[in-house]
């Protein structure tokens, strides 16, 4: 996942800016101090100097939720021991009046703020944050801060630039895309950066970490790379040759795009004996990532999996949406979220970006692509395909629609696939989808929200009412698409086959059950010729394999036990089915199923589908 905006520091404004009790009205600072020496009970000192306060009362928030991960995170559930002190040392009334939320009384008399901080890492506490929205704090080794669960802001000041200090080990280097005002490094042990707002607070986490980093320039843009590993398995420099050809071909991709001027990947890799996470990822912000991925992944799966998928996704969202968003992320609302209808340019479009560049620029062939789309086709079938993908997005912090998040990155990517294809036809291949975000990343940029009800009757203006229907049908109604008739404009058709497959996955890996809201493992309706044998029915819940009560803790070791049976076993399972336990028994028959895949139609070069494929794949 994944993240946002916002203007970089004016050095000449913070220059200006005195660290003492007599800055002018005009020039307020906010300083805020993370001590990460004195690590006490897993948890780190934070203190807040706001300088003078004007208003009696105020109120100091830790954000509930933050740009891109699209759920509540309630940082402030991991602060404790806040309190308020005046100007001689003495405590000062505090309420608290939610988990993100404290009020100050008698403000005027305020000197600072001091709390603790407990990281998400290795609570034992449910809650929502994802691991690469998380904070770590590994005393002498990592602190992985994503600073909005450390650093909050006063309610109504979020424009008031910020000074952080970092109070850190001499051994520990820092990573980050803050302007970090201690150049000289004499003794590492203390840095000072500064935020010309909360949001660019929000927007720049940094990591500190033994040295394990590579950079390098492409195109103008500085690259770095900072890994932690935590049992020395992988260094950054062997990651080194596949990141630099990654982020070319997504340079020359973006081509006439205003992109960074610098790149932050911040690495954390974790050890799955200490973890056992199974979700895991990355969360863009303008200018860096942060990335969790197991330290357990061999060097070609980190490649392909987190540098070509996850790290390329991420680099894609400097278009968007932090290059073109709504009001909405742009002055985005920390603790009171209003969410924007447009995720399917947001999550969608990047994550097609992410594969379309890769077949653009030769990484990987258009049967490949083709592939990877029939497999977003295939996942996003399980989720509701009739929902309006608008109202989905407005409303995505909802229970009944936060479920279909994850079509964001199924569903999302083939609207743009759907979307670029009609753009190259109405123009004859000159004009398509990148063309369109070029257009609106100039009109737009990082500094100028659109209007959330009024972007896509722009993008009509722009373009031609042949997307305004698309749009009308598909995006903002809730008619499922019809992928068959994209691709025969491009000459891409379906072609079906007998194939073997286990009981329970198939060739392809794709199962053949599901998960329910109950966390019962369910039969989908779509099957092989072995379960229609044996009498399984879509609907029917497992129950036990040949004696061995299922579950979704012991599914996956049963699963792959029943890929080890050959002919002449004896197959038992027992269902739910209508409520009633339906015990199916027979012998082992070797499973078939109808694989239809996608393939391109063999056509003469100048027949006018292969010229739109050409246009659409390769321009």
């Amino acid at each position: 996942m994944k993240k946002i905006i916002l203007g970089l520091a004016s050095l000449a404004l913070l220059a200006s800016c005195s660290s003492t009790k007599n800055l002018t009205d005009t020039n307020p600072l906010i300083e805020a101090t993370i001590d990460i020496n004195n690590v006490v009970d897993d948890k780190v000192q934070v203190e807040i100097d706001p300088q003078k306060l004007k208003e009696s009362t105020v109120v100091y928030q830790i954000p509930a939720i933050v740009p891109g991960t699209y759920a509540m995170s309630n940082y402030g559930q991991f602060v404790s021991n806040f309190k308020a002190f005046d100007y001689d040392g003495k405590e000062l009334a505090v309420k608290q009046l939610d988990e993100n939320s404290w009020e100050i009384t008698n403000a005027t008399k305020m000197d600072k703020l001091s709390y603790q901080v407990d990281d998400t890492f290795d609570s034992k506490a449910k809650h929502g944050i994802y691991v690469m929205a998380g904070t770590n704090i590994e005393k002498g080794k990592n602190f992985f801060l994503n600073l909005p669960g450390f650093i909050g802001y006063f309610k109504g000041k979020k424009e008031t630039p910020y000074e952080i200090t970092v109070l850190h080990p001499s051994n520990l280097y820092e990573t980050t895309s803050l302007i970090n005002k201690n150049t000289t490094k004499e003794e590492n042990t203390k840095d000072v950066f500064t935020a010309s707002r909360y949001d660019e607070v929000s927007d720049n986490p940094i990591m500190y970490a033994p040295l394990n980093s590579i950079s390098f320039n492409v195109d103008g843009i500085d690259v770095t790379l900072a890994v932690y590993s935590p049992n020395g398995v992988h260094s950054a420099k062997d990651m080194e040759a596949d990141l630099k050809k990654m982020v070319q071909a997504q340079s020359n991709f973006l081509k006439g795009f205003k992109t960074t001027k610098e790149y932050n990947i911040l690495l954390y890799l974790f050890d799955p004996k200490v973890y056992n996470w199974q979700s895991f990822g990355a969360l863009e912000h303008l200018s860096s990532t942060t990335v969790v991925y197991p330290e357990t992944y061999s060097k070609k799966q980190l490649a392909d999996g987190m540098i070509n998928g996850t790290v390329s996704h991420e680099f894609f969202h400097i278009v968007s949406p932090l290059s073109v968003h709504s009001e909405e992320i742009h002055n985005f609302n920390f603790n009171e979220p209003n969410m924007s209808k447009h995720l399917w340019m947001y999550e969608g479009i990047t994550e097609y970006f992410a594969n379309l560049f890769q077949v653009n620029q030769g990484l990987i062939t258009p049967e490949q692509f083709i592939t990877k789309m029939q497999g977003k086709i295939a996942t996003s079938k399980r989720f509701k395909d009739d929902m309006s993908f608008t109202k989905m997005s407005k409303n995505i912090l909802d229970k009944k629609y936060a479920s279909n998040y994850s079509n964001v990155y199924m569903k999302g990517a083939l609207i743009g696939m759907c979307l670029d294809i009609i753009l190259r036809e109405e123009t004859n291949g000159k004009y398509g989808l990148r063309d369109l975000m070029r257009d609106l990343s100039n009109k737009y940029g990082a500094h100028k929200p659109f209007k959330d009800d009024e972007i896509i009757a722009e993008i009509v203006k722009m373009t031609n009412p042949k997307v305004g229907e698309f749009f009308a049908t598909h995006v903002e109604g809730a008619t499922p698409i019809n992928y068959d008739i994209y691709f025969d404009k491009v000459g891409i058709k379906k072609k079906t086959e007998t194939k073997n497959s286990a009981y329970f996955i198939d060739a392809k890996g794709q199962p053949f059950i599901s998960v329910n809201s109950d966390k019962k493992i369910f039969f989908t309706p779509r099957t092989n010729t072995a379960l229609t044998a044996l009498g399984i029915k879509a609907g029917d819940v497992l129950e036990s394999v040949n004696g061995e009560k299922v579950s979704l803790a012991n599914a996956r070791p049963i699963i792959g036990k029943t890929m080890q049976w050959k002919a002449g076993d004896k197959i038992t399972m027992e269902v739910t089915r209508d409520g009633q336990l339906v015990k199916l028994e027979g012998d082992y028959a070797q499973p078939t199923y109808e694989s239809s895949g996608l393939v391109l139609e063999e056509l003469p070069a100048n027949d006018s589908k292969v010229i739109l494929r050409n246009a659409w794949l390769k321009n």
